[in-house]
């Protein structure tokens, strides 16, 4: 027996320190917005030195980067995910572009702003915040997956907790259990900005309005050492107090300003992240790459620190490395989250909304849009649209559409529009007419929707009013003189589009076709017959590597007639079409509006180069062939242009500005415009 003792102490002796039971660590993350991306780095700095982690606390965005890296996401794949987020949708509630309809699409696609409004006021003000963080609640639940039970959160493979604040009696909320993507989405709950999420008789916003710094949780879960990252802003002087990020973080780091000083004494090692220069609200690939270096820079800096707490306080080896943990699959396409239908599909309710939207060019100047939408019933069978533009081409168009099924498939719809036009007319570069002129049309259609393709079957009456006509001489007797009209006409339209993004796609594909019978009495225009029209479209774009995209496009419309009425000319010039007659086609090379012949057929192709998150650099060239006549249409009048152009994605839409050249002109133009087109 005394033999058995002594062998049993010899080999206790032999075991070393490391392989007994050790003290515990604990790495804790503050809250800080955007800037909470830092901490991604620095738990990759942590590693490396080799500390084992037993315990992750964080508030708010430290709540995020915690909860993932605890369930087994490594901070390179973090790392991929906080840099390739569309962080602008987001944090937004808006639908996936390829997730709605294409009327949705066009309908809310040309407005900067859209505000919801209801019948009952309170109810449009019951959420308590402007985003119901419908996407970033979809983002948490797939990169959570397998943790959408309520668990505790201590059987995670790194116990985790997060800390909330509760509105209603001002206390905090430690999360140690519960369903872990709900915990986070309650953590990072700005007040005003997110609404709350509510558990029981809580109500539960941001943990920074309680704790920003939590390391005295981390105590309680049983750690002997704290490792805390540290994003919060230092307290700002007067002079820095001139925005509202900084009187916001300053509201906020003065409420907890005891809390943190006495936090920040219980921290073995403070990593210090240096977030001068950028606010809860930086979410650009720029700020995001920069604030992941600092987060590395400042875990670096405190390297023999933290080499210090792993031989001297942990006792461990130098070369001690934790055991792997098992690693996280990450989603398969980080650029664009995918919308998950079981979880959020698309609202099947309009929302009343009110929209704006504003516009500006070096040709028209600034252009004004406003809309509103209205459902009349409560199952959007019955919708108005009243939209009003502004400028130097301005109408107001009111609209009336039933939807004849549940599922908005099958429609009819009423419109009237009024619009007024104010027109330079050019021939080869040089300006020959000026002219303004009214236009009313009524239009009755029934449709058939599908998620990406629009069939339209219509009939219409327009009517032109032409004003203040000055022409130049020679011109006068060429029958390029507006005169009044109207028309009676049958139109039947199909279109498709799927392309990924509204502006600068880099997949997808768009096209129609329209057939268009014009007459003056329903049958016969003037005693002969009717005016056939065809027009078409078609666009793709290919993505040949990561930032580069080809966009070939061919596009044309027919009028079958030698003498054609002046309101249905064909006409080229612009970047969009429409911009002065509905029949106008874009041209590169020709910023204004000049006349063709009836058969137009023009092919284009853009070559795209994104440069960063945002900016693109896009060349693009054009050629046009018009001819009267079909049989002649590769022998008359070519025509060809080009230009380069640079573009920035910003919040208001897209900020360009262009050069072009064209064989019609032969000269050089400059073109700048921002705003969606409308």
């Amino acid at each position: 027996m005394k033999k058995f003792i002594l062998c049993l102490l010899a080999v206790l002796v032999m075991i070393p320190a490391h392989a007994a039971e050790r003290k515990k660590v604990a790495v804790v993350l503050s809250g800080g917005g955007a800037k909470g991306v830092a901490h991604v780095r620095a738990l990759k700095v942590i590693e490396e030195v080799g500390i084992p982690i037993d315990y992750v606390v964080g508030t708010s965005m430290g709540a995020i980067v915690g909860g993932l890296y605890s369930i087994g996401f490594t901070p390179d794949q973090l790392d991929s995910i906080v840099r390739h987020q569309d962080w602008k949708h987001l944090l937004s509630d808006a639908t996936e572009r390829t997730d709605k309809s294409l009327a949705s699409r066009e309908r809310s696609e040309k407005y900067l702003l859209s505000v919801p409004f209801d019948k009952k006021p309170k109810e449009a003000l019951a959420t308590g915040g402007v985003i119901k963080g419908r996407n970033i609640a979809i983002l948490f639940s797939q990169l959570t997956e397998g943790y959408h039970d309520s668990i505790d959160f201590n059987t995670l493979p790194i116990p985790f907790a997060c800390v909330a604040y509760n509105l209603v009696d001002g206390s905090e909320v430690d999360y140690h259990s519960g369903v872990l993507a709900e915990a986070i989405r309650a953590s990072m709950s700005i007040p005003g900005a997110f609404t709350p999420i509510r558990k029981g008789n809580m109500m539960l916003v941001d943990g920074g309005m309680a704790n920003n710094y939590p390391v005295d949780v981390a105590r309680k879960m049983g750690a002997d050492y704290v490792i805390g990252v540290d994003v919060q802003d230092t307290l700002h002087s007067a002079d820095n107090l001139s925005t509202l990020p900084h009187v916001v973080s300053q509201i906020v780091n003065l409420m907890v300003k005891n809390k943190y000083s006495e936090n920040l004494q219980k921290s073995d090692v403070h990593i210090k992240v240096n977030v001068g220069g950028y606010s809860s609200a930086s979410f650009t690939s720029t700020a995001i790459d920069t604030l992941l270096i600092r987060g590395e820079q400042a875990a670096r800096k405190e390297w023999s620190e933290l080499m210090t707490l792993k031989r001297e306080k942990l006792e461990l080896p130098i070369d001690f490395t934790p055991a792997p943990r098992e690693k996280r699959i990450l989603p398969a396409n980080l650029d664009s989250i995918p919308v998950i239908p079981q979880i959020m599909p698309e609202e099947k309710r309009a929302d009343n909304r009110l929209n704006l939207g504003v516009g500006f060019d070096s040709e028209k100047l600034t252009s004004l849009i406003m809309n509103s939408h209205l459902s009349l019933t409560d199952e959007r069978r019955s919708l108005v649209d009243f939209t009003l533009r502004l400028g130097t081409t301005g109408y107001a168009q009111l609209d009336y559409a039933f939807n004849l099924d549940k599922m908005n498939r099958w429609q009819t719809a009423l419109s009237y529009q009024f619009s007024y036009n104010d027109v330079n007319l050019y021939n080869k570069g040089y300006r020959i007419s000026n002219y303004t002129y009214y236009q009313h049309r009524a239009h009755a259609v029934f449709q058939r929707n599908w998620k990406d393709i629009r069939c339209v079957l219509g009939v219409e009456f327009d009517q032109y009013h032409y004003n203040d006509i000055l022409m130049q001489p020679e011109y006068v007797s060429q029958n390029v003189s507006p005169d009044n009209e109207y028309f009676f006409s049958y139109s039947y339209n199909m279109y498709f589009e799927n392309f990924d993004k509204r502006s600068y796609p880099t997949r997808g594909m768009k096209w129609n076709v329209g057939l268009n019978l014009y007459t003056s009495d329903f049958w016969l225009y003037k005693g002969r017959p009717a005016i056939p029209v065809a027009n078409y479209s078609w666009e793709v774009a290919i993505p040949t590597k990561e930032r580069f995209t080809i966009l070939p496009s061919i596009y044309g419309r027919f009028v079958w007639k030698t003498q054609v009425p002046y309101a249905l000319y064909n006409a080229i010039g612009g970047l969009t079409s429409g911009r002065y007659k509905e029949q106008q086609m874009p041209f590169v090379g020709i910023s204004y509006m000049e006349l063709c012949n009836p058969m137009t057929a023009i092919a284009a192709l853009k070559l795209r180069q994104r440069m960063g998150s945002n900016h693109y650099l896009t060349f693009a060239s054009n050629f046009a062939f018009s001819s009267v006549k079909m049989r002649n249409l590769l022998n008359e009048d070519k025509i060809f242009g080009c230009g380069l152009t640079y573009g920035y994605d910003s919040l208001i839409g897209p900020i360009e500005a262009s050069c072009y050249w064209s064989n019609r002109t032969d000269k050089v133009g400059f073109f700048i415009n921002f705003g969606y087109n409308f």
